[in-house]
């Protein structure tokens, strides 16, 4: 089956590249700017098994984006910026379950400062600090990734709320090229149990040459939330996350790879019978990586060729269920092309291999996606 909530979160990417580059402008005097930005993507896939030309699903997950993003000058080196973001899917019925709109989402939604080489700081639905590394191979973003770390309200992985972020740029105005960031989400109660996290701090540090290459490192660290009485009197491992990443982005070639590893991140209903929360088994250790290679031909065609490899490890599972300690999340290679008409409108074309085996016991009782997708879609934007 194709993965839904991974094209929700993987499509609407394409926005990061435009944002400020084709927006629109509302108002804009003296350094004082209102812009709009937005897409539609409409796109369609189907999967099919390895070595079979049988169709097995269909999927339609188009959507579209509208951004707001404003700058308001308060001294020669102070001002305050926000942005908020909105994204509408166009798969889902008209009329829903008691009339409510569940494929209405706000991405974004944040303000702050920025005061001169001090840096600038800001609160609200962000990127988490993880985004910082692991954003390096989204670089063709409408490629589908099964991944834990491409996952949304996730601690400080993809977007989340309650981002409380702090960046500086060349270190004060000390050292060029050297950025970091620091940051801070309070603990989030009323989530579905892998939502839901006590205080996470989360720290980033990029270094960026004159030459095309940059190098990203990023972590951070939380407490698992604590269900009952029982749990509350006992230590729970924490869930920490670190990830380091390079790209190469010169010369028509955009080269970049990620590593990333996390504790006790992801849940897994392996042995969670009776929908306890206190029940839920944790992947001990996750383990990925990722590389992808784009080239530009000038001539509007930009091929890719990308992989992943993600693998887990888990202590809380019982063993005697399957006959290894180390599994396969996911294993794919996509070839992917997208060609640009203009600025504004692009198509692209994707084909997903899925590595993974069917026949594999971990992967068939978690029904872990094992076919192979095809998909393709046009990108408006401005």
């Amino acid at each position: 089956m194709i993965n839904r909530k991974s094209l929700a979160i993987a499509i609407p990417l394409l926005l990061s590249a435009s944002n400020g580059v084709n927006a629109v402008d509302i108002f804009n005097k003296n350094g004082n700017k209102l812009e709009l930005y937005g897409s539609l993507n409409p796109n369609h896939e189907f999967s099919h098994k390895f070595l079979s030309k049988k169709i097995e699903s269909h999927n339609d997950s188009t959507n579209a984006i509208l951004g707001l993003s404003g700058k308001i000058n308060i001294t020669d080196e102070l001002f305050s910026y926000a942005t908020v973001e909105y994204k509408t899917d166009f798969f889902s019925p008209e009329d829903t379950v008691n009339n409510k709109q569940e494929s209405n989402t706000v991405r974004l939604g944040y303000a702050g400062f920025k005061y001169g080489n001090w840096g600038s700081i800001d609160y609200g639905r962000n990127y988490g600090i993880f985004h910082d590394v692991e954003s390096l191979t989204n670089h063709t973003p409408y490629i589908t990734k099964n991944s834990a770390f491409n996952n949304n309200d996730s601690y400080m992985i993809g977007r989340n709320n309650s981002l409380l972020t702090y960046r500086n740029n060349n270190i004060f105005g000390l050292f060029d090229g050297i950025s970091f960031a620091l940051q801070y989400k309070d603990e989030s109660k009323n989530k579905i149990v892998n939502q839901e996290n006590s205080s996470t701090w989360g720290a980033s540090l990029k270094y960026e040459t004159d030459v095309g290459l940059t190098a990203i490192g990023s972590c951070f660290s939380s407490e698992r939330s604590k269900y009952n009485d029982k749990e509350k009197n006992e230590k729970i491992p924490s869930i920490n996350a670190y990830g380091l990443g390079f790209k190469y982005d010169a010369n028509d070639i955009y080269i970049a790879a990620f590593y990333g590893a996390g504790s006790n991140l992801k849940p897994f209903n392996v042995n969670d019978k009776n929908n306890d929360p206190s029940s839920e088994s944790y992947i001990n250790k996750i383990e990925n990586i990722e590389a992808i290679a784009e080239y530009n031909f000038h001539s509007g065609f930009y091929p890719s060729l990308s992989y992943l490899d993600s693998k887990g490890q888990n202590s809380n599972i019982k063993q005697d269920n399957f006959d290894q300690n180390t599994w396969e999340l996911a294993k794919q290679i996509n070839i992917s092309t997208r060609y640009e008409f203009n600025k504004n409108i692009s198509t692209y074309m994707n084909y997903k291999i899925n590595l993974l085996k069917s026949s594999n016991k971990f992967i068939k009782e978690n029904n872990i996606p094992t076919d192979n997708i095809i998909g393709a879609g046009v990108v408006y934007q401005f």
